[in-house]
């Protein structure tokens, strides 16, 4: 599916940037990639670094958070889900403003394949951050894969976080990534950042409100997208 995607692109940098902190001084080098990938949340974008080309979920689901960041929804001109279409229909709203394209199973296999030597086990979930270097390594080999906020730990124990981060440090070895982990303070939003960020999430709750609230407010509606009854 991302093969499709990269079509007709001229990349030779992919900045990846994950959900970890991220040094002031990294942040310019974030926007001068060719494409820059966030992740669900996407905590940093507006401080580090203004760019978003590709937001990557891990689930449609996640749009629904309240801790979404709005500018990474508003800015981003496609967003992948990392699952397949039956799982991530959760949500209406989701699926009529972000169009989303829905990744399969393959990135996350490919990711599973590469960690079996890590995780001889095999009984860890890849994060949507390994699996989207597993893919790129395979459809882009020759575009440099630069990443961001990777510090591999989470509060998710369905990940190998110990697998994932032998993995990662075995490519930075072999010359097939590069890990930035500069020292320095953390990159804040200017006054007229934190403005655009407000007046953002206020209209992407409104939003939510409006269509999966009132609009679409059956009680299957609600019980499949809230989890609760009406």
């Amino acid at each position: 599916m991302t093969r499709s995607l990269l079509d007709g692109r001229k990349l030779k940098t992919i900045a990846i940037v994950g959900n970890g902190p991220v040094s002031a001084v990294d942040a310019p080098e974030i926007d001068k990639a060719d494409m820059v990938l966030r992740f669900n949340s996407a905590p940093s974008l507006g401080a580090a670094g203004q760019r978003v080309d590709v937001l990557m979920l891990n689930r449609a689901r996640v749009y629904m958070s309240k801790r979404i960041n709005p500018l990474a929804l508003h800015r981003s001109p496609e967003v992948w889900v990392n699952d397949i279409q039956d799982n991530g229909q959760v949500d209406w709203l989701f699926t009529r403003e972000c169009r989303p394209t829905y990744l399969g199973f393959g990135p996350k296999d490919k990711a599973r394949q590469h960690l079996k030597k890590f995780d001889p086990f095999d009984t860890s979930q890849p994060t949507s951050g390994a699996s989207i270097i597993a893919e790129f390594l395979e459809i882009a080999p020759d575009v440099k894969i630069h990443l961001f906020g990777f510090t591999h730990q989470g509060k998710q124990h369905t990940h190998d976080w110990s697998a994932e981060k032998e993995w990662v440090q075995q490519l930075v070895e072999e010359g097939r990534i590069v890990r930035h982990l500069t020292p320095g303070p953390k990159p804040t939003r200017s006054f007229a950042g934190k403005l655009e960020y407000g007046f953002r999430w206020l209209e992407k709750r409104t939003k939510h409100y409006l269509y999966n609230k009132i609009l679409h407010s059956s009680a299957s509606t609600k019980q499949r997208i809230f989890g609760q009854d009406a």
